[in-house]
């Protein structure tokens, strides 16, 4: 029952997993709870009321809230004093957090006593190898900081850290906080080489940690873990980009921390994926079962840290795990040649080598010590490595905005696209001119906002398109420069187009008449439904059947093995029961993008292929983004009610459970199938990050709702094109010229909505 004391602990247990994961939110919700009812169950008094009175404090001092914390901390050691004296392992507990409270409130006049007699209560009862010990040692190297008193501090936090790793080891939460403190204040005192040793070797022991925690963790917990440590990351960033500007030659470093860090989720992710789906061969998954384990046990011995009962033998475990993990990969990779090639860390080194014919300019979004974004570019062209400091992002941030919202204005005349695209292009392109030499193919990896932006579009001083002037290949990391692909599908192409939303088919179903009759009734007993996605309705397309049917001629003529569902057999299951991966997936339907905070007022207006009157979903963005097919309009009252797996909304998220692995290009031939949730460092959550994820080499996407006849033309010559020997890339690029150059579609609204990222040549 939720008043049982097994209840009440988990629930503790929980909101502290919250907190450590950084989900201060959901874990200051579950110690309010906790608490009411150890009130009601225990009494106010009762340790374990106190214990979490002290939790939710600690909480608040995490999440920089100390006026909440006071009260909190102040009670609990008064009662704790009296209940269990001064030099119980609590109290001590208390009193220490109580001086860190007074020290976030720059109240160090009442910190120093509390801290000081922590530290030597602890000390004389545990000595200085205890975890409690070494807490008040950091925290009291923190206040002599505050208190300018430098070297002090620096000798104090130096020891601490020092035993720290010989006691808790290099991956426990308080290591990296006195790593992080002493780095603070070197910095401070302008020792920034030291400064620098301790950043660079903070960030590769958190790539450690979460190599250990990440692959076995939920996706949000990813998130959560990724956002939570992401401060690290900038300081570091930030202290490399202070060097720079010292003479010194850091881009190296630059770029490895985009390629340690960058699209870290969707790799994982999608490594993941892959993992799964080999498993079906009976001795992977006897392996990966095995690694999933050790993975297992070596994230809890991380995050739980050395105990009383394993502290001598802590570091011989942690080793113990490392090498089953490591040897279990190295069988996996033995057993799988595709799993083996995503395992090993790119280097910058080998960026660089595969950049002979060719620049890269790879953004980096940061966060200043006032925490407003910054952006950065690691420049590589000609075996030559430079970092483009933008400064504030938020300048571009609205050009960007301005020049989305001038292209797709039907009262937009070219002039004004080019002009506003010119005045990006001087903040954002030009300063890169000085670096790219003369190379015409440049690799560029987004980050943030640029996610979204169509860089073809941007225009010169000489009033052209940078598409005419560069080969830009747009990439989710510069990882995607050196780890292979997967093998090639050996699937046909397969076309989806022109669905019909009308079709009863599934509706007429045994199953869905029965859903549909519990409806009648519930209705009729007054049972208020639920909305959720059952506001969905979409119009015809006959553009997109008709685009359907001229691709299928284009590659019939090429005796290219093609099957296409159009109407009631453009059904979402045709996707699923494939006998193997397409190595073309070309979708031509309505798609859909809600933002977070949309309401009803506000739903997204239809156009010809565009989303149509949609409510919006749960907050999940992978199930805000998503495509429909046949039978949806007849099957939307009944969503969620009904077999998901053909009610004809194809949300992002099912996308992960589709097997693409090897397909070389989907197309996304609808609206905005570019846009998605922002995160930084991580792109956008949507429709092509989850066909990458599920196995896709390149998506083509689109950034707004798109022009049926114009999509069918561009297609076309993108098809004949590749059909004709063209790469890809180059295919598209070709096609998308030819349009810029024709009187008729040379408006950017038709040529520059598609965009293909991936590691498609």
């Amino acid at each position: 029952g939720p008043e049982h004391p097994s209840t009440l602990a988990l629930l503790n247990n929980l909101a502290f997993l919250y907190e450590s994961q950084g989900d201060f939110q959901r874990s200051e919700l579950n110690y309010k709870t906790v608490i009411e009812l150890n009130r009601k169950v225990y009494g106010e008094s009762h340790p374990h009321t106190l214990a979490n009175f002290n939790n939710l404090g600690y909480l608040y001092l995490r999440d920089n809230r100390p006026e909440e914390a006071l009260p909190l901390f102040t009670e609990v050691l008064q009662v704790w004093e009296t209940q269990l004296g001064k030099t119980h392992q609590n109290t001590m507990k208390a009193l220490n957090n109580l001086g860190r409270v007074h020290m976030q409130l720059e109240d160090y006049k009442q910190a120093e006593p509390l801290l000081t007699e922590a530290l030597r209560r602890r000390t004389k009862v545990f000595t200085e190898r205890h975890a409690d010990t070494l807490r008040s040692m950091n925290d009291v190297g923190v206040l002599l900081t505050r208190q300018g008193k430098s070297e002090e501090a620096v000798e104090q936090l130096r020891k601490t850290l020092a035993l720290e790793e010989e006691v808790l080891g290099t991956s426990h939460p308080y290591t990296f906080e006195t790593l992080n403190n002493l780095a603070d204040l070197l910095e401070e005192l302008g020792e920034s080489g030291d400064a620098h040793e301790l950043r660079r070797e903070g960030f590769a022991r958190r790539n450690t940690f979460f190599d250990r925690v990440l692959w076995v963790a939920g996706d949000n917990t990813r998130q959560s873990y990724i956002q939570l440590h992401r401060p690290e990351q900038d300081a570091y960033l930030r202290l490399l980009l202070q060097r720079g500007e010292e003479g010194e030659d850091i881009a190296l470093e630059v770029l490895n921390v985009s390629l340690r860090r960058k699209g870290l989720l969707l790799k994982i992710t999608s490594e993941t994926q892959q993992v799964v789906q080999m498993s079906d061969n009976p001795v992977l998954h006897s392996i990966t079962t095995e690694l999933t384990t050790a993975r297992k046990e070596l994230s809890s011995l991380t995050l739980a840290g050395p105990t009383p009962e394993n502290r001598e033998v802590f570091a011989s475990q942690v080793h113990t795990l490392e090498e089953r993990v490591n040897a279990l990969q190295l069988e996996l990779g033995e057993a799988s040649q595709r799993f083996r090639k995503s395992l090993k860390p790119v280097t910058p080194e080998e960026v660089v080598e595969q950049l002979e014919d060719a620049a890269l300019v790879d953004f980096l979004v940061y966060r200043s010590e006032d925490e407003t974004l910054q952006l950065l570019a690691v420049v590589v062209s000609d075996g030559e490595l430079s970092i483009v400091n933008y400064g504030e992002l938020e300048l571009i941030r609205e050009l960007i905005e301005i020049v989305r919202e001038t292209i797709q204005d039907e009262g937009s005349e070219d002039e004004d696209v080019m002009m506003v695209a010119n005045e990006l292009w001087v903040p954002l392109w030009e300063p890169l001119m000085e670096y790219l030499g003369e190379q015409e193919t440049i690799y560029v990896v987004p980050d943030s906002v640029l996610n979204i932006l169509p860089f073809d579009v941007l225009v010169d001083d000489e009033e052209e398109y940078l598409i005419q002037k560069y080969d830009l290949r747009l990439i989710n990391s510069s990882r995607d420069l050196v780890t292979q692909q997967l093998e090639p599908a050996e699937g046909g192409i397969v076309i989806v187009a022109g669905p019909d939303y009308d079709s009863d088919e599934i509706l007429n179903s045994p199953k869905a008449q029965a859903v549909s009759r519990k409806r009648s009734s519930s209705v009729a007993q007054g049972v208020r439904m639920g909305s959720g996605l059952r506001g969905l309705q979409f119009d015809p397309l006959p553009g997109a059947e008709k685009e359907g049917e001229v691709i299928k001629e284009v590659m019939d003529e090429q005796d290219r093995t093609t099957v296409i569902y159009a109407h009631r057999n453009a059904e979402e299951q045709r996707l699923r029961t494939l006998s193997e991966p397409p190595s073309i997936l070309h979708i031509a339907t309505h798609g859909f993008f809600l933002k977070e905070d949309e309401t009803l007022a506000k739903r997204i207006k239809g156009l010809s292929r565009g989303s149509n009157r949609l409510p919006p979903p749960a907050d999940n963005p992978l199930l805000r983004a998503g495509l429909a097919f046949a039978g949806l309009n007849a099957n939307a009252p009944l969503l969620g009610e009904i077999d998901t797996d053909n009610d004809g909304v194809l949300t992002a998220m099912e996308v992960l459970g589709l097997d693409l692995s090897g397909t070389q290009l989907v197309v996304l031939s609808a609206c905005e199938t570019g846009l998605g949730e922002i995160h930084e460092g991580e792109g956008v959550y949507g429709l092509r990050r989850s066909f990458q994820e599920a196995g896709v080499n390149s998506v083509i996407n689109s950034f707004w709702e798109v022009s049926d006849d114009g999509t069918q033309l561009l297609m076309t010559k993108f098809y004949d094109k590749y059909l004709s020997g063209t790469p890809l890339r180059q295919a598209l690029r070709e096609a998308r010229l030819e349009m810029v150059e024709s009187v008729r579609w040379s408006a950017p609204f038709y040529w520059s909505a598609f965009v293909m990222v991936g590691r498609s040549t």
